[in-house]
């Protein structure tokens, strides 16, 4: 049998893998295989992250980080500039809320020598720079087919929530917002309709950053 590929080197530190995208793109999927296949310790959703700080917030933040991603914009009590849709305006506001703990996170892994991914449709470009804080790699993960990602945000993994039609169509209305800042923003776009290759691509791209940095 085959051995496995040896993990992309590190020059300095642990290895810290930032996955951003809506549900159904796989993202805890592609984090447990990336966990595996890499050795790292630890792997974090910012869901977590979210519950755990929501009660420590004023109330009007706090709502607005209870709702959904794509529903976040319905929570929003100010103006929303106006080169930018009032649903990805309801995402970036979550993710700016999110930002410390996560940065605190980041961090702490770094100096603690822990790597690990952490996951999440928080991880919008531009809100987060991941190399101020030390981490290896940020990139949004998708599915072209629109089809199969409505599906997929549908499947048992997601069993806990029951999504409209309407909510699908706004997941894909995020989906394409955050793709959007991706361009602007340089940051890697992983197509993860199979496994296997979004792994390999992962590791290519830490590799790649690894010789650049």
């Amino acid at each position: 049998m085959a051995s496995e590929p040896a993990p992309p080197s590190q020059t300095e530190g642990p290895l810290v893998i930032l996955l951003g995208g809506v549900s159904g793109t796989g993202k805890t999927t592609l984090a447990n295989a990336l966990v595996r296949e890499l050795g790292l310790s630890h792997h974090l959703s910012t869901g977590f992250i979210r519950a755990s700080i929501a009660h420590l917030l004023p109330q009007g933040d706090a709502q607005l980080l209870q709702k959904h991603t794509y529903d976040a914009y319905e929570a929003l009590s100010d103006g929303i500039p106006s080169d930018r849709s009032p649903l990805l305006e309801g995402a970036i506001r979550q993710s700016l809320l999110l930002k410390p703990a996560i940065e605190s996170c980041i961090r702490r892994a770094v100096r603690e020598g822990i790597g690990m991914v952490l996951e999440g449709s928080h991880f919008i470009p531009g809100i987060l720079d991941p190399e101020s804080t030390g981490a290896n790699l940020m990139c949004v993960l998708d599915v072209p087919d629109r089809d199969a990602l409505k599906r997929r945000a549908l499947s048992p993994n997601h069993s806990r929530r029951k999504l409209s039609d309407m909510q699908l169509d706004r997941l894909i209305e995020l989906q394409e917002g955050i793709l959007s800042l991706a361009g602007v923003h340089h940051r890697p776009v992983i197509v993860n309709d199979d496994l296997t290759r979004a792994v390999s691509e992962a590791r290519s791209l830490i590799a790649t950053q690894d010789r650049e940095s």
